[in-house]
């Protein structure tokens, strides 16, 4: 029984379409769907939208649709929409939800508003049923859409999410049919690491990262790609120490004395013992208190070694994280988007292997994604950086 029906029933209330008063909010465009990317509770919230409007965008530029971002002031804004989050009240929403085209959401009040108004709906469930908490007033413009082998956990927490299991290509795919009563959507989705979405900054160790990009974002610093470690590495990182906060991954030592006086802004070390483990390397970082995590890179071979790294640290305060990559199949006809962007060569790249293919980007406001046509070391590209990918095929 649907939520509503059980209050009705326990109050003894008539269930009727309510009366929803619209303020006038001018838009620049009268062609248009609304997206919502959050949600009351955590557990609801789809984290792939920004990809659903990506494998969306082209089609719905051809027939001259706009998207609309609603919702409140802290949601994470989306890239090519109009972001109205935050800028509307409840009746100015109800405005733009009434004249739009289609709304795509998580279970929240603008997929029951839409239901209301009778306006095509793309939404996505997973802690809740449909049956229970879905539009009320649904008709045939109106999806839900579930993941597979699911029964709702009622956990408003829920971690891993269930809604994430919702496929891309699924949701795209029902945006498509409700909007032009078809769809010819042949993308299929081959691999999402599990760092996709979360956005990282990355730079080679001697590259000094412009104060003008990306200001206020988190810069890993990554001397784990040098060899050997110079002057100018350590002029570097000290650069970008002085410009903004910033973590370092390494798999070797380093003279921790020259960044003592950065130490507020030296965020954590990240030390991976896959290959060895220096001792009065840890006790520097202990004394300086640094915020350290250890990463071991486990495969059938090093196994003893991960013990004998267990043993060695005993006496500290710290766990290692044990890091096991699942064998990927990657396509070299295969297109990859990634969340994370690496400074090398004074260029800007999305991946490791897209370096040593010295394949850059060009304009950070395009859609970060290539192909991997042609790309050399996709042993690389399984190895360092699927885990901030998505790989996909494009079938035509």
């Amino acid at each position: 029984m649907h939520l509503l029906q059980t209050y009705a029933l326990a109050t003894g209330s008539k269930i009727k379409k309510p009366f929803i008063l619209k303020k006038l909010y001018p838009l620049s465009c009268e062609k248009y769907i609304t997206i919502q990317n959050s949600s009351g509770m955590t557990g609801k919230c789809y984290d792939y939208f920004q990809d659903v409007i990506d494998f969306l965008h082209e089609k719905l530029e051809k027939f001259r649709y706009k998207i609309v971002q609603i919702g409140n002031k802290d949601d994470k804004p989306l890239q090519r929409v109009i972001n109205l989050q935050g800028l509307t009240d409840i009746h100015q929403t109800a405005f733009i939800l009434n004249n739009s085209k289609l709304h795509i959401g998580n279970d929240s009040f603008a997929v029951h508003m839409c239901s209301a108004f009778d306006i095509p709906l793309v939404a996505l469930y997973s802690i809740s049923s449909p049956e229970i908490a879905g539009p009320f007033w649904k008709n045939n413009n109106q999806i839900c859409l579930t993941p597979e082998n699911w029964l709702p956990s009622f956990n408003p927490n829920e971690s891993p999410k269930k809604v994430n299991e919702i496929k891309i290509e699924k949701v795209v795919s029902a945006v498509e049919s409700l909007l032009f009563k078809d769809s010819n959507y042949n993308i299929n989705i081959l691999n999402i690491g599990n760092k996709y979405g979360m956005n990282m900054l990355e730079c080679y160790a001697d590259q000094i990262l412009p104060p003008d990009i990306f200001p206020n974002q988190l810069l890993n610093i990554r001397l784990d790609y040098s060899e050997t470690i110079e002057n100018k590495e350590y002029n570097a990182i000290l650069n970008n120490l002085n410009i903004r906060e910033c973590s370092i991954v390494t798999d070797k030592p380093f003279n921790l004395q020259p960044f003592i006086q950065f130490k507020e802004r030296l965020n954590s070390v990240f030390y991976d013992v896959t290959k060895e483990l220096n001792i009065e390397f840890l006790n520097n970082l202990n004394i300086l208190g640094v915020k350290t995590f250890l990463v071991f890179h486990l495969n059938e071979k090093n196994e003893s070694e991960l013990n004998s790294r267990k043993i060695d640290i005993i006496d500290y305060p710290l766990n290692i994280e044990i890091i096991k990559r699942n064998k990927i199949n990657i396509e070299s006809s295969s297109t990859y988007k990634s969340s994370k962007l690496l400074f090398a060569n004074n260029k800007i790249y999305l991946s490791k292997t897209a370096k040593l293919n010295d394949k850059p980007i060009l304009d950070l406001n395009s859609i970060w994604e290539q192909s991997l046509n042609d790309f050399e070391h996709l042993d690389v590209f399984a190895e360092d950086d699927c885990d901030y990918c998505l790989i996909y095929k494009n079938n035509i």
